[in-house]
């Protein structure tokens, strides 16, 4: 064999390897209707897009300065109808840019935890809902729903009044608990649940087993996290995160210890991709 089409086969080789890696990496993004997370890089803040079959979910919306970007990115991927807007809780990095998302697209239904928010940023929300009447919006309950094929399961604090007795700042643990199922596949998005919260979830008569979480709390670390980790027991991890506040090396070094895999957001948006039987999970 020539020195010349030894080296063509070898060529033809690599291109083969290689064009089955891609093949592989973006196979799930192949599928029309294959569910897409994109978890937004806005900062230490929560804000996620959740696709599928023509619907959208918004879960969060950043800060108040976020809410511009958020807007233009959804209408970027051709979005101009939010199906369902979930607010996990009313501090200023999950509701603070909601305002903004309602005054400029278009909203079916808001779903929101059973409390009054104390900050100026939940208040021009409320504000904001007030303008827009035709906007259904719920103080919700626990409450499962279907949105195109995705089984969507919110669970609200089973206790609110413990924890609100027992935490001086309990916004985070009344974070709305979101538990999206897709063919199979599971996904949990725990805003920022710490202790308590973490606590009564595990003491209730509930399958948590998921195949992806986005972790609670922007990575903060507490001893809580090894309890919901093993009852989680992920494939996958993703943190909302910045570069001046990443996750604590504690919640990473849980993470490698337990095998799992982890995405952050804190230089770029982190999608992932699920077309039933695989996950990926990359930064954009």
């Amino acid at each position: 064999m020539t020195k010349r089409r030894s080296g063509a086969l070898a060529l033809l080789a690599a291109l083969l390897v290689l064009w089955m890696g891609l093949r592989l990496f973006f196979a799930p993004a192949a599928e029309e209707d294959a569910l897409v997370i994109t978890a937004l890089s806005v900062g230490k803040a929560d804000a996620l897009v959740v696709q599928q079959g023509g619907q959208a979910l918004l879960i969060d919306a950043g800060e108040e300065d976020d809410g511009d970007d958020i807007v233009r990115f959804l209408r970027d991927r051709g979005i101009d109808r939010i199906d369902l807007f979930l607010v996990t809780h009313f501090d200023k990095d999950h509701v603070g840019g909601a305002a903004r998302v309602v005054e400029q697209m278009e909203v079916s239904a808001v779903r929101m935890p059973d409390y009054e928010g104390e900050r100026p940023e939940y208040r021009n929300f409320l504000e904001a809902l007030s303008e827009h009447p035709d906007v259904q919006r719920v103080r919700t309950s626990a409450e499962l729903f279907s949105l195109g094929e995705l089984q969507v399961t919110v669970y609200p604090a089973a206790d609110p009044e413990t924890i609100q007795d027992t935490e001086e700042e309990y916004d985070n643990d009344l974070s709305l608990v979101t538990s999206i199922r897709y063919r199979g596949k599971g996904f949990l998005l725990t805003g920022d649940i710490e202790k308590e919260r973490i606590r009564q979830m595990l003491s209730g008569n509930v399958d948590w087993n998921h195949d992806w979480i986005k972790m609670p709390h922007h990575g903060r670390y507490q001893k809580a996290l090894e309890d919901l980790l093993n009852a989680v027991s992920p494939e996958a991890a993703v943190i909302c995160c910045s570069n001046k506040n990443p996750a604590e090396e504690k919640t990473l070094s849980l993470l490698e210890e337990k095998g799992i895999p982890v995405w952050d957001t804190r230089d770029r948006n982190v999608v992932t991709i699920c077309d039933g039987e695989h996950i990926t999970v990359k930064p954009e």
